[in-house]
């Protein structure tokens, strides 16, 4: 499913016109960009909570501890952001594909706090407040409501099909080769009380890959 695709599935799951949802939509991918480039983490309410990490790593050469120095966290390691962007799938959303929450790593609790505690909530309120942008009359906080389910709705509808999801500029929600959900194989792990092997089941995640254009934004 195309982006042309997401907005015309928007609009008739919404009730609202092609224009609105599009507007909706564009609102949409301007905030989560903006928090992103920004720096902040970003949560589309109902849906997902996007991030730009932090990987920490060794610096060659590292000046004593407690120095801070540009590219550095003041302890001699570099301070490297990464791409693509993460996405964790709030519990609402992965309940309606019967997935795990977050990106496949950790608990539901935790997956839901990223949802809830993002810097940045994409809400209909939001989204009403983006489409006053441009060209657009903008949309009613009610409307916008309509569009964001209808967003949803759309999505879940299109990864249940096995379809690939893609959004231009902001990025894709993949599909396997065989389904639209990433599966992570089951393995044998060790409880960290008792030591003891345990089977920990597979587990089954949407995965986002961020698209050219809001890589080069956030690197």
């Amino acid at each position: 499913m195309n982006k042309a695709e997401l907005i015309e599935a928007m609009a008739s799951e919404a009730g609202v016109s092609g224009a609105d949802a599009k507007a909706a939509l564009d609102g949409i991918v301007r905030a989560a960009t903006t928090a992103l480039t920004n720096g902040d983490s970003v949560a589309v309410a109902g849906f997902g909570a996007f991030s730009v990490p932090k990987r920490v790593g060794k610096r060659a050469g590292a000046g004593r501890a407690g120095e801070s120095s540009n590219g550095f966290d003041g302890k001699g390691n570099d301070v490297v952001e990464r791409s693509p962007v993460d996405f964790d799938a709030c519990p609402e959303f992965a309940a309606a594909l019967d997935l795990t929450p977050g990106n496949g790593d950790g608990r539901r609790a935790e997956a839901g706090s990223r949802c809830r505690k993002a810097d940045v909530l994409i809400d209909a309120e939001r989204i009403a407040r983006e489409t006053r942008m441009g060209r657009h009359a903008g949309l009613s906080k009610a409307d916008a409501k309509k569009a964001l389910d209808g967003f949803t709705s759309a999505a879940t509808k299109a990864l249940k099909k096995g379809d690939r999801l893609s959004i231009a500029d902001f990025g894709s929600f993949s599909v396997s080769s065989v389904s639209s959900i990433s599966k992570r194989s089951a393995r044998t792990g060790r409880n960290p009380q008792t030591g003891k092997e345990i089977q920990i089941a597979a587990k089954r995640v949407v995965k986002f890959k961020a698209g050219a254009e809001l890589s080069k934004a956030v690197n």
